[in-house]
């Protein structure tokens, strides 16, 4: 079968494009991405495409890589094929792989963002897939590292996945064209090179001569378990979940642990996903930490890639983002001289009100960021601060004084959140441990005279400038 008919049949086969599609192209000039390029030159016609080529110039070979950029020029200029060219140069200091790799994907990301195109056409043929295999296996991805390259990942679509590198030089042999060779690839710096200069060659010798083919087979079937090892693990995800938001999410630890490592591993990345933004960045290894504290008494904390980190208390893991995980300023406090209706104070906004009659009963604990209590047996100035060592106070429904931090401890409140808890309190004493519980003595009575409300609101980065014109 011609190559160009086989491409074109795996691309339909998996729905990689469609008509009147509009295709970013990766060039580098050498043979598989000249290949890429020619086939799908040649299918415009039939579908109706929008092409652009991206090159990227490195200058890691001197007159070599402009050698490359003038070839690649020539190519598209005889074909009159719309080209982007970008020259950059590495940071010496940097892993010139991954730093080639980042800056090569930013950069056809944002040309296709630019001009609207809807997919990023890259050259991956069957022995990069065996190769990604290898590599991402010793690394500990799973099911996802075994899984390879995929057809289409995101914007991104590898066309030419079923084509050895034997069918790429004969089909640009037959048709007389030329390309350009990096010598850099039979460099064994990098631990790709190492694979495939290497590795690879000793195992078709002395293994399997095949074993190309084999991967490429098996990375099917991994890809289709991994499929369905994420439908299942989205489906008990959404059991779990007790909590969520942007930067933050809560998962029931005891109905975690009913589950096989396997779906924990997907569900775990799925989390880190959510709050990364990407799941490239979660292997095996980090599973593992996640599962060590899992397995560990008390409460535990482990740093991820992204700066996501994963808290175990009591009952749940946690995962927050960095940002929402900030450090406590256990010295900070402020000071209320009189009555104020509405100031902030970190990241709540607080209110303030006097009511001269008692509430009805259904509004005393309206929700647990709300207390009323006794005024007169209180007196202003009120300090709202964090825990000290040595804190006491008489919980509402206690005789005898009890420490905070034992208080916490019967709460279960972890022992992370503690720090950030906001401790209102008058010259004497804790009036009310916010969120939680209010002190015995200005609970309201039958006598009281004068009833103070206070409720609290956690306030987002975005209204914290209208917070701060509220303080002023």
């Amino acid at each position: 079968m011609d190559l160009k008919t086989k491409v074109e049949k795996y691309c339909i086969e998996n729905k990689i494009f469609s008509q009147r599609d509009k295709i970013l192209i990766g060039v580098s000039g050498g043979a598989d991405s000249i290949a890429l390029l020619n086939v799908f030159y040649h299918l415009r016609p039939k579908y109706n495409f929008t092409i652009l080529v991206a090159h990227i110039n490195y200058n890691l070979r001197g007159e070599e890589s402009d050698g490359d950029e003038l070839f690649v020029k020539k190519y598209c200029f005889e074909r009159n094929i719309a080209l982007v060219i970008k020259n950059v140069k590495l940071n010496a200091n940097s892993d010139f792989e991954n730093q080639a790799r980042e800056i090569r994907f930013s950069f056809f990301n944002k040309l296709a963002e630019s001009y609207g195109m809807n997919k990023i056409a890259v050259g991956h043929n069957k022995k990069d897939q065996a190769e990604t295999m290898i590599f991402k296996l010793f690394r500990g991805s799973g099911y996802t590292g075994l899984r390879g390259i995929l057809p289409i990942d995101g914007k991104i679509i590898h066309p030419l996945l079923k084509c050895s590198r034997e069918e790429i030089v004969g089909y640009l042999t037959k048709r007389n064209l030329s390309w350009r060779e990096d010598r850099t690839n039979k460099e064994n710096n990098y631990t790709r090179n190492k694979i495939r200069n290497q590795l690879m060659p000793w195992i078709a010798e002395n293994i399997n001569s095949n074993f190309i083919e084999k991967l490429s087979i098996g990375a099917e079937i991994f890809a289709e378990t991994d499929e369905i090892l994420n439908d299942i693990s989205n489906k008990k995800y959404k059991k779990i979940l007790l909590k969520s938001n942007d930067d933050y999410i809560e998962l029931s630890l005891s109905k975690l642990k009913l589950l096989k490592p396997t779906l924990r591993f997907y569900i775990f990345r799925k989390v880190f996903k959510e709050l990364s933004g990407s799941e490239k960045d979660f292997y095996h290894q980090n599973f593992e930490e996640i599962e060590s504290i899992i397995e560990s008494d008390g409460s535990k904390m482990v740093m991820l890639p992204k700066k996501i980190i994963v808290l175990k208390e009591y009952d749940a893991l946690k995962f927050c983002t960095g940002k929402s995980f900030k450090k406590v300023d256990l010295n900070n406090s402020k000071k209320i001289s009189s009555l104020r209706h509405l100031f902030t104070f970190e990241d709540y906004r607080i209110s303030m009100k006097i009511y001269k009659k008692l509430p009805k009963k259904r509004y005393l604990f309206e929700d647990k960021n709300t207390i009323y209590l006794d005024l007169d047996k209180t007196s202003f100035p009120l300090i709202i601060r964090h825990r000290q060592p040595g804190d006491r106070f008489i919980p509402l429904g206690m005789k005898h004084s009890k420490k905070l931090k034992d208080f916490f401890i019967d709460e279960k409140v972890s022992k992370f959140e503690r720090d950030k808890v906001l401790l209102f309190c008058d010259n004497e004493k804790i009036l009310w441990v916010a969120g939680y519980r209010l002190h015995n003595d200005v609970a309201i009575t039958s006598k009281t005279n004068k009833i103070l409300r206070i409720k609290i609101e956690k306030i987002s980065h975005k209204t914290m400038r209208h917070a701060e014109r509220i303080n002023k």
